[in-house]
């Protein structure tokens, strides 16, 4: 049976289509059909970042690469999205573009009188914004994420990481000692399975 695969943006552009149909079952199949068949795709795919969808699932693949060889359900597509990042541009935008509001609305405070004295504050206001998140983006540029130890790159174990409550049975991670009330995931210390027939 035939599984259909969708691209999307850079990766669409880059393929010359948006709709491919092949036999495969999985994620890792589709990504495997692509590149087989495309030369040069392999280099770049890897200058971006992707999130692939089985029908409404979103896979979580940065952090469990297993999920990359569940079989897609029948007759679901397998959909392969680039990830949208901000290009970094440290905020020299954003204050160019505050600025250019807030000169307009001062530069032409009769167009007030026309269009009402209060929507021109409000493009004043809306510019200075501007302007100051331009200037907290270059003061403070996005860090890179240490990875933890023994992780071969594995983001899930970043010691710095706010992605909520989490059970965790990896080895080497550190055991948490709470004081007070808290809400927090478990660290599995021991665990095993007895089976008998009965």
């Amino acid at each position: 049976m035939l599984t259909t695969i969708k691209v999307y943006g850079s990766l669409a552009k880059f393929l010359g289509q948006r709709v491919f149909r092949a036999a495969v079952d999985t994620p890792l199949e589709a990504v495997s059909f692509l590149r087989a068949n495309f030369e040069g795709l392999a280099a770049h795919m890897a200058g971006h970042d992707y999130k692939i969808l089985t029908g409404t699932l979103e896979l979580q693949a940065g952090s469990n690469p297993e999920q990359l060889q569940y079989p897609a359900g029948e007759g679901e597509a397998i959909s392969i999205v680039p990830v949208v990042g901000g290009a970094g541009g440290g905020g020299t935008g954003s204050i160019l573009a505050g600025v250019a509001l807030v000169g307009f609305s001062l530069a032409f405070p009769g167009i007030g009188a026309i269009i009402g004295g209060k929507a021109m504050t409000a493009l004043g206001l809306f510019g200075g914004g501007l302007i100051l998140n331009g200037v907290s983006q270059m003061l403070t540029p996005t860090p890179e994420v240490p990875v933890g130890p023994g992780s071969a790159g594995d983001p899930a174990s970043n010691p710095l990481s706010f992605s909520g409550i989490q059970n965790v049975s990896r080895q080497g991670v550190a055991v948490p000692v709470v004081y007070g009330e808290t809400l927090v995931g478990s660290v599995v210390i021991s665990s095993g399975i007895n089976t008998q027939d009965d």
